[in-house]
């Protein structure tokens, strides 16, 4: 009779598929790409909707999607200086639609808190609108542009924290995260009163489009169906510059991929709308 110091045949193989990674059950693994095909043929039978699928998918990628793909880049953040007034803070708060403004002391690369629109209000409500946005600013969150969407979220969420200041590998500021972007991340985009939307991509007649300079290469290529590369960038504007090799000048173009990309608009050095067109 087999015992405990003497497992039999049958434990030892489930034992032995446990750690070749099969299931519990004894069912081999399921690989992701399998997963989207289940999902995928579910979809078409009308087991489940479009958007279910695509929140499957979503979460499926979470754990290959870093903090990069998804902040706002440097560029688009609006901060407060730390000896600013109150309520200057809180026009900008408003002003901006925004519930919170990372604080900095000397420039962008010195983020130093986090003012909360509600303390803003609450201080100034109080008579002290004259203090410094530095005695109402709270602790700030920082993570490396490379962490895991996956992983913040869970920290996130455990923290109660709401905003993440997103440093790059010589520790300057590249952008910042909030917790709705990562929440989109699984569910789409979420709009509130205080969101003004910005479509990424505008169809124009004979088959053209204008795309944003900060649209996601890989978001771009399932739209129009290209292979654009995102080697070492992630949006079209990154593509370009790399591309060129210089800060590009309205009208200045690029073919990649059967794609012509012409710039439209900048904003400093910032791209900001590209004609799209095919070749």
């Amino acid at each position: 009779m087999s015992g405990p110091s003497d497992p039999s045949p049958a434990r030892e193989s489930r034992r032995g598929r446990r750690r070749a990674g099969w299931g519990r059950n004894g069912a081999p693994p399921v690989s992701e790409d399998e997963l989207i095909a289940i999902t995928d043929a579910a979809a078409e039978a009308d087991t489940i909707d479009d958007a279910e699928r695509d929140m499957i998918a979503s979460a499926l990628a979470l754990d290959r999607t870093v903090v990069r793909e998804v902040m706002a880049p440097r560029a688009d953040m609006v901060t407060a200086d730390a000896d600013m007034t109150v309520t200057a803070a809180l026009e900008i708060a408003i002003g901006r639609g925004l519930s919170r403004l990372p604080v900095c002391r000397n420039d962008i690369d010195d983020i130093v808190g986090v003012a909360l629109l509600k303390d803003l209000a609450r201080t100034e409500r109080s008579g002290g609108g004259d203090r410094a946005v530095r005695d109402s600013m709270r602790r700030a969150m920082f993570v490396p542009e490379t962490k895991r969407v996956d992983e913040l979220l869970l920290e996130m969420r455990t923290a109660g924290g709401h905003l993440a200041v997103v440093v790059d590998e010589y520790g300057g500021t590249a952008g910042l995260v909030t917790l709705e972007d990562l929440v989109e991340e699984l569910v789409g985009e979420i709009v509130d009163e205080f969101d003004r939307p910005e479509p990424l991509l505008e169809p124009l007649a004979g088959g053209e489009a204008l795309v944003h300079g900060r649209m996601p290469v890989d978001q771009l290529n399932a739209l129009v169906g290209a292979a654009l590369p995102d080697d070492d960038w992630d949006t079209v504007g990154g593509l370009i510059f790399s591309t060129l090799g210089h800060v590009p000048e309205v009208g200045e173009t690029v073919e990649v991929d059967g794609l012509r990309l012409r710039v439209e608009h900048m904003e400093g050095r910032r791209i900001t709308r590209v004609r799209l067109t095919r070749t």
